[in-house]
């Protein structure tokens, strides 16, 4: 890895037993949630960081219910995960609301299923009456309230790579054989960019960061695979994240 410290900051470099399967973030209060999963166990996991400061608030917490439960939102103080009534179905059967500190079940809605969460409200229904009737509850109680104009609210503001079959990668960057499309992002004067490369028998997945003529960032992110892994950074706002070797989340300022 090449790094130019006088334009990144590490902010952290977290590792997971199992496979990072979901990610969550809330630019409000500076918090990213993740769910990993061990295979081999049948667990899943779930933590809370504070990617301003690094801060672990929660580390790989398992509940009850070890296998069949879902990240679907982070909050200010919560943390709201959805349980499913069946292995591999898509529909909610429960709700479970989560203290972000240290991780008490603050409560537990298995007669309603989740429609869409905000910082301001969780939009429910049961999922037993049909017509679908949606109604909202909040967060740290899971009790009705009333909908108003402010729920509609969506603090989402990641920004993503775009998918590119020609990008002409500067030849001051040394490359093997290119397979696939590239990730590119383009932030102020920096340019992003994520490639798969063919290397002897194998494929490695790689990412860089420069500027100009300058490689600030150069971090082979999974090396030995046979076939090509999905897009694996993204931005928010000046914070940089990315997953190396699928259980490891790395975060830069940028």
């Amino acid at each position: 890895m090449t790094l130019n410290k006088n334009i990144l900051s590490p902010i952290f470099s977290i590792k997971f037993g199992g496979i990072i399967w979901k990610i969550e973030v809330n630019d409000k209060y500076g918090l990213i949630a993740i769910e990993s999963r061990s295979l081999e166990s049948k667990k899943t996991s779930f933590s809370v960081i504070n990617y301003k400061t690094g801060d672990i608030l929660i580390k790989e917490k398992i509940f009850k219910e070890t296998w069949n439960l879902n990240l679907a939102y982070i909050a200010e103080k919560n943390l709201i995960l959805t349980a499913y009534g069946q292995p591999g179905s898509p529909e909610s059967k429960g709700i479970i609301s989560v203290n972000n500190k240290d991780a008490e079940v603050l409560w537990e809605h298995y007669n309603l299923s989740l429609n869409k969460a905000t910082d301001e409200g969780l939009q429910v229904f049961d999922p037993r009456i049909n017509p679908r009737r949606l109604s909202w509850i909040n967060h740290i109680k899971g009790e009705d309230m009333a909908e108003s104009g402010k729920i509609e609210h969506n603090n989402k503001t990641l920004i993503h790579p775009e998918f590119r079959t020609q990008f002409s990668i500067p030849d001051f960057i040394l490359r093997g054989e290119i397979t696939g499309d590239l990730s590119v992002l383009c932030v102020r004067d920096l340019t992003i960019i994520s490639f798969h490369e063919k290397i002897q028998n194998y494929i490695q997945q790689r990412l860089l960061v420069y500027q100009d003529d300058t490689i600030l960032l150069d971090e082979i992110l999974i090396s030995g695979i046979q076939k090509l892994q999905p897009e694996s950074f993204f931005m928010q706002k000046n914070h940089l994240f990315y997953i190396r070797n699928k259980n490891e989340i790395v975060s830069y300022l940028v």
